[in-house]
């Protein structure tokens, strides 16, 4: 009997952390559902602070509670998207007109005829040629990004009604569900959730703060380096920076696409590469430690093939999603492990 007791933790956890990877596979084969349940619990799990203080410190009812908030908070971000859509669409029209007065294919031989001059090996018309493709696979791809992005619009259409229920019954049924476990794993039990909420809360802020940062740090490279719309390229690296090291990258691509309409040639290149790699660095050195801190104990390389493993199941979404769903797989695993350890659970 005691020769098997000591893999019996490591048994069981291996059975949790492959429960909760099997539910992931399973979820990954209904995205767009999905994609409105996670965005509800992120949204009731950042709006519950301001419900329970309302509630607690206010004295407010419950309901009244959650519908105040939804309110001054809807209320704010429903003023602030419709202030932003015309100054948006104003830019993107800008910006269309100058791609479509833009002579690409003159400009492009230009660029490889040079080219060719400096590095005799390579071929100017291939040169051109894979550029002109990429140019337009990436244009192919933003306006699948952005139907996407309508239907996806559409799907967290129910995300207000599912974050009401979650606030309003959530702790409810978080309460029922604790009662029926075991009471030999009920204290575990309890360790185990108030580590994932601790860890996802303090992933969330820092996740959002890293993004803001970024965002604004790139405003101002672009704008040191006179690129047009600055603010727009910065609020394309910081929403893209959601997933870990693609906001700089991918803010580097509009921006180069921009200053070639803006100057005519690829004198901006170098600066672009630049600023983005400096970016890069603030964000690696100075602003990840700053805004995580001890909160996501994860190996760079770790991070990278979870967010590989994310984006094969899921995309987009599962690349948004895979650190934090990692995160709960580790805590639940890490924290179960010590508390059949700790309170000797082991039958």
């Amino acid at each position: 009997m005691q020769t098997g007791t000591p893999h019996r933790p490591l048994l069981k956890v291996s059975v949790i952390v492959a429960l909760l990877l099997l539910a992931y596979w399973v979820a990954s084969l209904f995205p767009d559902l999905m994609l409105a349940l996670i965005a509800s619990g992120l949204a009731a799990f950042v709006l519950r602070p301001i419900v329970k203080l309302l509630e607690f410190r206010v004295g407010m009812k419950r309901i009244f509670a959650i519908l105040t908030t939804f309110v001054v908070i809807g209320g704010s971000m429903l003023y602030l998207f419709l202030n932003l859509i015309p100054f948006l669409l104003d830019r993107a029209r800008s910006v269309y007109d100058q791609f479509r007065n833009f002579p690409f294919d003159a400009k492009l031989a230009e660029v490889a005829h040079s080219v060719e001059k400096s590095i005799p090996f390579v071929s100017a018309s291939e040169l051109a040629k894979g550029i002109h493709t990429y140019i337009g696979q990436s244009i192919q791809q933003l306006g699948s990004a952005l139907q996407n992005s309508i239907a996806m619009l559409v799907t967290l259409a129910i995300v207000p009604f599912v974050t009401y229920f979650i606030l309003a019954e959530g702790d409810k049924a978080l309460k029922k569900l604790i009662e029926h476990v075991p009471n030999k794993y009920f204290e575990m039990t309890l360790n185990v959730l108030n580590k994932i909420q601790r860890d996802l809360k303090g992933y969330l802020r820092g996740w959002i703060l890293d993004s803001v940062i970024i965002g604004l740090v790139s405003m101002v490279g672009y704008s040191v380096i006179g690129i047009d719309y600055p603010i727009l390229l910065g609020a394309i690296a910081g929403t893209a920076n959601l997933i870990p090291y693609l906001g700089p990258i991918v803010g580097a691509v509009p921006a180069f696409l921009l200053s070639l309409t803006q100057y005519g040639d690829m004198r901006m290149l170098l600066p672009i590469i630049v600023v983005t790699f400096l970016v890069q660095m603030i964000d690696n050195i100075l602003v990840q430690p700053m805004c995580y801190a001890k909160t996501v104990d994860m190996h760079p390389l770790t991070v990278i093939i979870v967010l590989v493993i994310g984006n094969e199941l899921m995309g987009v979404l599962g690349m948004l999603l895979a650190i934090p769903l990692f995160t709960i797989v580790k805590v639940s695993a890490v924290e179960t492990y010590w508390g059949l350890k700790h309170y000797r659970i082991t039958s």
